[in-house]
């Protein structure tokens, strides 16, 4: 047998087996494409078995690639095709497929970007139609609405979209608020565009907050620079019990181990917060009426004289 036949039969071997395992999808993977070939064929895994053929010119979204082979999705079938006759297309609408929600509180956002505004949140398990790749997002269709989700947090599945009733889109609390200054009701704002950025330890900027550190960012940037950590924030502030709490005002909690001041977030209205928990979280809401944060309230702490 000649021994480089099968060392490339090894190594293609290989390759197909490495690019078939890709079944989570990259962010910076995440393109549009359109075929070049008269009948393109998917195929279950490269060089496998064919799934269907796709006639020149049709849109389908590139999930992943090696520069050889990608993964694609469209019109509902998930496979791969040889990247010598896909060529790079712009952004556009068309079926690709069944997607899957696989984290808790995943951002359903106006727009593809993490700054655009929040239409709810989705929980794992939820399905959802996908209909367009757009700036490396997918877009999707849920429950007559149309929005945008990371495709950190969805995967394409190779059956029909099914709509689970025991799974609704996650209302937000209001950050509608007539009743409070424009102040306040700016800051409510400004924080909810950065619902889903990643706790980061030391962190004050987008690439990642830290719970202090998230005050601090919306505060500078809305009302006037505030001290950095929780435990100044809280000492250069007004204390509020939470019965006197007005959204926009700051939460400060107890560490349970050393004592002190221990987190911080912003007051939204109606027993809910916003904060960057802790390490592996991200920016979302929580509720002060029960729970942990319930226990381990220490005061509210306000900066503006409205």
């Amino acid at each position: 047998m000649n021994i480089q036949n099968v060392c490339k039969t090894a190594r293609l071997a290989a390759i197909g087996a490495a690019l078939a395992a890709c079944t989570l999808v990259s962010a910076s993977a995440l393109e549009t494409g359109k075929t070049t070939a008269s009948q393109l064929n998917i195929r279950t895994e490269p060089f496998g078995p064919v799934l269907t053929t796709v006639p020149e010119g049709t849109t389908l979204a590139i999930l992943a690639d090696d520069g050889q082979w990608a993964q694609v999705s469209v019109n509902g079938v998930i496979g791969f095709a040889s990247m010598d006759y896909i060529m790079d297309a712009a952004d556009t609408d068309f079926t690709v497929g069944s997607g899957m929600i696989t984290a808790d509180d995943v951002n359903f956002r106006t727009a593809p970007s993490t700054s655009s505004d929040v239409l709810g949140r989705f929980q794992n398990g939820t399905s959802v139609a996908v209909d367009g790749v757009s700036g490396g997002w997918f877009k999707v269709q849920y429950n007559g609405q149309e929005g945008y989700v990371h495709p950190d947090y969805l995967t394409m599945a190779a059956a029909p979209a099914m709509v689970s009733e025991a799974m609704p889109l996650f209302e937000l609390p209001s950050i509608v608020n007539t009743s409070v200054s424009p102040t306040r009701q700016a800051i409510l704002e400004f924080a909810a565009r950065y619902l889903g950025t990643p706790y980061k330890y030391g962190g004050a900027s987008p690439e990642g907050f830290d719970c202090s550190g998230f005050t601090y960012f919306v505060y500078k940037n809305v009302v006037q620079e505030i001290p950095r950590t929780a435990t100044d924030q809280r000492a250069a502030s007004q204390k509020l019990t939470i019965d006197e709490l007005l959204p926009g005002d700051l939460v400060f909690f107890r560490d349970n181990g050393a004592g002190g001041v221990g987190h911080a977030g912003i007051y939204v209205g109606e027993g809910q917060f916003i904060h960057s928990p802790n390490k592996g979280d991200y920016v979302s809401y929580d509720t002060l009426l029960t729970g942990s944060y319930h226990d381990t309230f220490i005061s509210g702490g306000r900066f503006i004289n409205d």
